[in-house]
């Protein structure tokens, strides 16, 4: 059976490039109260295909729960930084969910890169 995974989003702060930094807390049985925080760079704020601010703790969840779902918490690093391509996963509507309501498609492309 897998460990349950808790995951509090905390806070968000400003990043150096005028983009957000949205920071959680997540606790397992291997590593109690682990802090990560994940970026959106500031370009994917603007332009034809941005996002509101208010989506970002929804993405980074997202992207953040599917992390933990695919690998253990001590393989999760404390600072990753969300793409374009994560935006467009994200966004993604998969075909009837049998609730009536569409659900995003959290079938994320891991780029594997921590800043």
């Amino acid at each position: 059976m897998k460990d349950k995974n808790n995951i509090r989003y905390i806070s968000f702060r400003s990043a150096n490039d005028g983009g957000r930094l949205f920071d959680f807390s997540v606790s397992a049985t291997e590593r109690p109260g682990f802090l990560t925080s994940l970026e959106i760079p500031a370009q994917l704020f603007a332009g034809a295909d941005r996002i509101r601010l208010q989506e970002g703790v929804g993405i980074c969840y997202a992207k953040l729960k599917y992390l933990l779902e695919i690998g253990p918490l001590i393989d999760l690093p404390e600072r990753l930084c969300l793409t374009a391509s994560d935006i467009a996963q994200y966004r993604e509507v998969l075909p009837g969910t049998g609730s009536g309501r569409a659900r995003p498609n959290f079938n994320w492309i891991t780029n594997g890169k921590a800043s």
